[in-house]
Formats: structure tokens, C-alpha cells, sequence
């Protein structure tokens, strides 16, 4: 998932849906399978004077948490033209919603919904995504497992529809260090569904190339089109060649994964034949012949000569009888 936030915010409503369309045009040329965005009303998220947020003071950021919200609030009307666009260029289109009325309008939009880290509490915002009978991603930032429970359960009650979980860190940037990337395999093996990595470090490669090797099938990274465009998630996101390097960088990474059987594969066969260890003929063997390691037979790789029985039958073999000639460089296939 490639993660818009905030960052279509341009000017006027017409240089808005010209960004919101670039993000979308970036998110789909660099190979993503969805861009988010972000669906909230003022109002409906912070108290009224809610004050201004000292961690984002620290990054310069000094107007009031309502006025950001009210600032950077989607307009409704922009959601069918946004997914209209994703249709067009055959990229999901997603927006996480902040309140209920916020998910009743995104919601004929969407094949699946998202819960923000900051609103797995929220319950009648849980109840309402429920029973919409999408599948459903919950975000974990700042969470315990007693708040994880809570609206894993509140959602197992209300839809029997899946339920994906992602492992976040609430910090914008997050340090490499604070990841946490070792509770993927923990949140897979206690809720028994898919897991994934919301992943707000600068770096484009560790943290999902990392969250993929350790079982996460979904990642969501922020992006944009320029860092140093204004505004609060510009700075921490992705720019479009990182975005698809990152992209590029977790479907190889899956691929390697492989089948998890530990198998010849296919594409060892030649070589294994070629280079493994075998028992051949240092000198050329009659029929009866005592076969006697460092005499007329050693363990080497055969080549391409006939290959002999695998090494691991070496003291079977040793002190038997050849029950054929074999040639100097040929292997022993059989004995008595």
C-alpha cells in the first residue's frame, strides 16, 4: 500500500485532485497494488481547542492540531474522482476513515477498510467497518496487546470477514531501532491471520525487506512527490524512486522466500550431479576386485564421468568386491 496521507494537499480543490492524481499515477508506476488516502472531518477527531502537539513543535510544526486537521480534511466530493482515477490506471484505491461518517462515505468505494493506529479504541467506528463485510487492516502504533485483544475481538464478533494486522511504530519518522520488527511472528501466531508492516522510517529497503522475511504479506509505506514539499508527512515519505525501489525490493524479497521445504530444487539438479561427493575409481577395477579406498577408489566430485554411490556409503562400499569392470575416473554404482 502506498500511502498518500495528507500529501495530495496542493492549494485550491482543483490543485488538489491534480496532486491527489499525480500520487496516484506515481503509486501506480512504481508497482503498488493500492494508494491510500485519508478521509476525516475536523470536528470528529480532536476536542474542540485541542492545543498544539509538543512532538510536532519539536519539528517546527507549531499551529494547533485542529487547524492542521481542518486544513488537510479531504473534501468528500474528491473521493469518487479519486477512485474513479485509481480505476483508470489499475491501482486499489483506499482511504483510512477517522469516524463512521467518514467510513459511510469512503465506504462505496472500497474493497477493504483500514483502522489508524490512533483509533483501535474507536468502537462504533470497529462496529460500523464490521458490518460492512470488507475485509478489515488494523493498525497497532502505540498499542498493547490488552488494546489489540480488544478490537480483535470486537471485529471476530461482528464479521466473519478477514482481518489483517499491521505492526507500526507511532513515530514520524520512526528510527530504525524502534521498529520492533520481531512481534510480526508474535501478532501471526496469537491472532492466526494475516500480519503486515506499517512502516514510517525514511529508509526504503530494512524495515519491509526485513517485515517480509519474517512473515508480514503487507506493507504500507508513506510516499510523495517531493519532500520538501509543505505539510507534516512530506518529510518522512518516500520519494517516487524510493517508493519503487522499495516496491522492486519487497517482491524479490518474497520470492526468496521460496517454499519453505527444504528440497533439491530444480535449479541445483546439474550441479549437484556434477560437484557432489561420490566414490569413483582412481585406477581401472576388474570384476572381483577388492574395492579399497586410497587403492583404487576415492571420494571426488565425479563431474561428468559416471557417478558413483554418494559418499555416505563410504564404509559400506570399502572392503567389498567390484560385480563389474569399471573404468579409472568412473564411479562405483554396485558391489558385493
Amino acid at each position: 500500500m502506498a500511502e498518500a496521507g495528507s500529501n495530495w494537499k496542493a492549494g485550491s480543490f482543483e490543485e488538489d485532485l491534480a496532486q491527489a492524481r499525480k500520487l496516484i499515477q506515481t503509486a501506480a508506476k512504481s508497482g503498488a497494488d493500492a494508494v491510500k488516502f485519508q478521509t476525516y472531518r475536523p470536528e470528529t477527531v480532536y476536542a474542540n481547542n485541542a492545543g498544539t502537539s509538543n512532538y510536532l513543535s519539536k519539528h517546527g510544526i507549531n499551529t494547533s492540531i485542529n487547524d492542521i486537521f481542518e486544513h488537510l480534511s479531504m473534501p468528500y466530493e474528491m473521493i469518487p474522482e479519486l477512485d474513479k482515477y485509481c480505476k483508470e490506471n489499475k491501482i486499489l484505491f483506499m482511504s483510512t476513515p477517522f469516524s463512521v461518517q467518514d467510513a459511510k462515505q469512503i465506504d462505496p468505494y472500497v474493497q477493504l477498510h483500514k483502522v489508524a493506529s490512533y483509533e483501535i479504541n474507536h468502537v462504533r467506528l470497529i462496529e460500523f467497518l464490521a458490518q460492512t463485510n470488507k475485509p478489515i487492516l488494523i493498525s497497532t502504533g502505540a498499542s498493547t496487546y490488552d488494546e489489540i485483544d480488544f478490537a480483535v475481538n470486537l471485529m471476530r464478533s461482528k464479521t466473519k470477514n478477514t482481518i489483517g494486522i499491521l505492526q507500526c511504530t507511532a513515530q514520524y519518522p520512526a528510527s530504525i531501532e524502534a521498529l520492533n520488527l520481531l512481534v510480526i511472528p508474535q501478532l501471526k501466531t496469537r491472532y492466526n491471520m494475516p500480519v503486515g508492516l506499517s512502516d514510517h522510517s525514511i529508509d526504503p529497503i530494512i524495515g519491509p525487506v526485513m517485515a517480509i522475511g519474517l512473515g508480514a504479506t503487507i506493507i504500507e509505506k508513506h510516499f510523495t512527490l517531493d519532500k520538501n514539499l509543505p505539510g507534516p508527512d512530506h518529510r518522512f515519505a518516500l520519494n517516487p524512486d524510493e517508493l519503487a525501489t522499495m516496491i522492486n525490493a519487497i517482491r524479490k524479497a518474497d520470492q526468496a522466500k521460496g517454499s519453505g521445504i527444504k528440497e533439491v530444487l530444480m535449479q541445483e539438479t546439474e550441479l549437484r550431479k556434477f560437484a557432489t561427493r561420490a566414490l569413483q575409481a582412481t585406477r581401472d577395477i576388474s570384476k572381483g576386485d577388492v574395492l579399497r579406498e586410497g587403492h583404487n577408489f576415492e571420494v571426488l566430485r565425479p563431474g561428468n564421468r559416471i557417478r558413483g554411490l554418494d559418499a555416505r556409503f563410504l564404509s559400506q562400499v570399502n572392503g567389498k568386491k567390484a560385480t563389474k569392470d569399471i573404468k579409472s575416473g568412473d564411479g562405483i554404482t554396485e558391489f558385493s
